[in-house]
């Protein structure tokens, strides 16, 4: 596949000002992007259409989540291969070669890019706290486990892309969209990769009201996927809901008192800057609601089926 042909695929809402920023930094690499407003209210469609650029196409729907928004966007796509970028990003200098190098001979695979924090974004003592210690974790070239999977920067060929159903759509809340998708691409034998260069900048200035709410529906999904395939002993401790470490789970982030003595020292740690303090503050709130999510979850049992 010499001559792949890559399309860039972006779900957006309510990010109008960032629009004219991403498609600027592609460049005219990109032959074809794809920006899916998720019915966003600030005028977004209407910002992307006006900069009139060859290539670009501009699909309106609904607000009805990520995994729609990007569904919609890759049965327009033209290219055999399917970048999906979020709009929150600054992709690097060469990203797209970067991707598209590893679907030159057509074979079958997905390839997740680096994100990476933007220093610009580090303007606050929750953001600084939140990226206080660099992220260690262990990539697999080749391999990679589904787990790592994020769609803010990650190609896939369209076939494969096609053959497992795209994105699930009942996906709607905070994330595991993008993971879900892994798994069922490397039981499809799609070759799951990790490239470094082709890296973005998460360029998004969020705060711990913000991320709250999202965590709890982060919860909520995580029992969705590992219900939707099998409840497996090994994913539920990779999600960390497996019913053996739920006690303890609950122990811990169900407590009221703990609960209320971690936000009396929000204010103090904040004040004084003391970022690693602030950093297990605000880790063990996001959890809290993490787990407020999985505990509903679990309670309310597993939708009707369609």
């Amino acid at each position: 596949m010499a001559g792949a042909r890559l399309s860039t695929i972006i779900p957006t809402y309510n990010d109008g000002p960032r629009v004219r920023g991403i498609l600027d930094l592609l460049g005219t690499e990109a032959e074809e992007i794809i920006i899916v407003d998720d019915g966003s209210t600030d005028g977004t469609a209407e910002i992307a259409a006006g900069l009139r650029r060859p290539g670009l196409r501009v699909i309106r729907q609904d607000h009805r989540g990520r995994a729609r928004a990007r569904n919609v966007g890759a049965l327009a796509a033209a290219g055999s291969v399917l970048l999906f970028l979020d709009a929150d990003v600054r992709p690097t200098p060469g990203i797209i070669a970067a991707h598209l190098q590893h679907h030159r001979d057509g074979s079958a695979v997905a390839v997740q890019g680096r994100v990476r924090p933007d220093p610009s974004a580090l303007t606050t003592t929750f953001m600084r706290a939140r990226h206080l210690l660099p992220d260690l974790t262990v990539r697999r070239r080749v391999r990679l486990s589904p787990m790592h999977l994020t769609a803010a920067n990650l190609s896939v060929s369209a076939e494969a892309f096609r053959r497992v159903g795209g994105f699930d759509e009942t996906f709607t809340g905070y994330g595991w969209e993008d993971i879900d998708l892994g798994w069922r691409l490397a039981r499809a034998g799609v070759l799951l990769r990790y490239d470094p260069q082709a890296a973005v900048w998460h360029d998004h200035v969020e705060t711990l009201e913000e991320l709250l709410p999202k965590w709890r529906e982060s919860g909520a999904g995580a029992v969705a996927l590992w219900r939707k395939h099998g409840r497996p002993r090994s994913l539920g401790l990779l999600l960390e809901i497996a019913p053996a470490l739920l006690p303890l789970k609950r122990l811990v982030y169900g407590s009221g008192a703990l609960a209320g003595l971690v936000r009396a020292l929000r204010p103090w740690a904040e004040r004084r800057g003391y970022l690693p303090l602030c950093s297990e503050v605000y880790n063990f709130l996001l959890w809290r609601e993490f787990y407020a999510g999985v505990f509903a979850a679990l309670t309310a049992g597993p939708p009707p089926r369609r």
